[in-house]
């Protein structure tokens, strides 16, 4: 990828300007059937993120950004957690071009936080990958339709239904951390046929895989023990769980999601947002300002 070229990133969503564009190293594509399994890692030489793009962007593209900011408020609690407080579980998705500009800080400050001590993502920042296992298995699967970040809550509640029945979550603190999801109100459309198996064979070859030892009949997952505390079996933060749970927590959230009646689909010019009449560009305060001024005058 790239061949040395420099590398500039604009991101024209809300959730690549938070998310990864400004942050991440990783550079990957999804390839047979799998997430983000062919890359590299490639620092950008400069991360412009502008916050004008966010008028052009309907319900799905915001409720994306907001997924992984409602992961990060499971994960991390404190200011990540009182964002979607005053935000989606008071409003719900339709944010004001400052509530998402305030997002984004946010948001970038979660990434920077963990990134900063472990760039390549190997082992502490594989918290991120929070409701990623079972939301990226049912992303990837023929004839479902969502986006990363719903799939991604959606991905919370198996997370968190199999960390109840496990005994690490409390019934308390799962009806917590669900009530981020549900303020989310998530949207993913099934196929009209049985898809269990085929999601769980892609939970099965998750890229999380390899961290630890293999165990027949488990599967690696990052799992919460409530809001802003995570389970911690081990430095990678993965804890084995039995695939027949694995498949129960599947069956779970695919009928609880099917229960829930389709939503029209909004135009595009009811569902944008207005911002602010002065773009701003922002960045994250720390490592991601480091990489532009450093790297700035080289791109010239």
């Amino acid at each position: 990828l790239f061949r040395g070229i420099r590398l500039v990133q604009c991101p024209t969503t809300f959730l690549n300007a938070h998310d990864a564009a400004a942050s991440s190293q990783k550079q990957a594509i999804n390839h047979c059937g799998y997430k983000n399994i062919v890359g590299l890692y490639h620092t950008p030489s400069m991360a412009l993120v502008d916050t004008s793009f966010y008028s052009t962007l309907g319900a799905t593209e915001l409720k994306a950004g907001l997924g992984e900011l409602s992961k990060n408020a499971a994960l991390f609690g404190g200011v990540h957690y009182e964002l979607i407080q005053r935000t989606t579980m008071m409003k719900g998705w339709r944010l004001s071009g400052e509530e998402l500009l305030d997002a984004t800080l946010v948001g970038l400050g979660a990434k920077d936080m963990l990134l900063k001590k472990d760039p390549r993502e190997k082992h502490l920042a594989l918290l991120f990958e929070y409701g990623h296992t079972i939301g990226h298995a049912l992303e990837l699967t023929n004839g479902v339709s969502t986006s990363h970040g719903e799939g991604v809550a959606v991905g919370m509640l198996a997370a968190s239904f199999i960390a109840n029945k496990m005994g690490i979550m409390s019934d308390t603190d799962r009806s917590d951390h669900d009530a981020i999801v549900v303020a989310l109100d998530p949207e993913i459309f099934f196929p009209d046929r049985d898809i269990i198996d085929e999601v769980l064979e892609k939970v099965c070859h998750d890229n999380k895989r390899g961290y630890i030892s293999e165990r027949d009949g488990f599967c690696p997952f990052i799992l919460c023990k409530r809001i802003g505390e995570m389970h911690a079996p081990n430095e990678f933060y993965l804890e084995y769980v039995p695939v027949e749970l694995v498949r129960e927590a599947i069956i779970y959230v695919v009928t609880r999601m099917s229960k829930i009646a389709p939503k029209a689909v909004a135009s595009i010019a009811d569902d944008t947002i207005e911002v602010p009449k002065r773009p701003r560009r922002v960045s994250s305060p720390e490592t991601v300002t480091d990489i532009i001024l450093s790297n700035f005058q080289s791109c010239k």
